[in-house]
């Protein structure tokens, strides 16, 4: 019986242990949740999907996708859905338009970061950003880096990340007039 990721992904949505999951770590966010795991599931490669079926522990490697999403630092449930109410004093803060901060000047500043790296870091945010269909390697896929070059996508991830927070700071100690309104 040849099985694809379609077929999968139908089965685990017709049964109902993964929306109690769900329901038991976000609570009256469980559908967010729910509609999250499915998305993760769907972006993820063909032979992954498969093998991890294969392997007989497709249930725990769900589980630990919906566990990951709802106590991660930086997955994007727990960024932009599960979000405690604040309440803050707007009088307290500049409102800045989106025409005062120029998008030039972000560029700008992981540019400058970028010429002062050596090659190996250079490389990778290279291939990040840009991809490259020759090696199918896709644009912001640290996995196709990894496979297309054998480097651990914790490594990619590693190097992006300090390259992202150089970058931040540069544009803070720079051009933090564009901040100030």
């Amino acid at each position: 019986m040849c099985i694809n990721k379609e077929e999968i992904i139908n089965d685990l949505s017709n049964q109902d242990w993964l929306y109690k999951v769900c329901k038991k770590f976000a609570h009256e966010l469980a559908d967010d949740l729910y509609q999250e795991v499915f998305l993760i599931l769907l972006e993820k490669d063909d032979d992954w999907i498969l093998e991890k079926y294969e392997s007989g522990y497709w249930n725990g490697i769900v589980i630990r996708i919906a566990l990951n999403q709802c106590f991660g630092d930086y997955t994007y449930f727990n960024k932009y859905i599960k979000q405690t109410p604040a309440y803050y004093d707007i009088q307290q803060f500049n409102i800045i338009s989106e025409n005062q901060i120029d998008q030039e000047y972000f560029w700008k500043s992981i540019e400058t970061v970028i010429q002062e790296l050596e090659w190996y870091p250079k490389k990778i945010f290279e291939l990040y950003r840009f991809g490259d269909e020759e090696n199918n390697i896709k644009p912001r896929s640290a996995r196709s880096i990894s496979k297309a070059t054998g480097i651990s996508r914790q490594e990619i991830l590693k190097v992006i990340n300090q390259i992202k927070e150089k970058a931040n700071d540069h544009f803070i100690n720079n051009h933090r007039h564009l901040l100030d309104g």
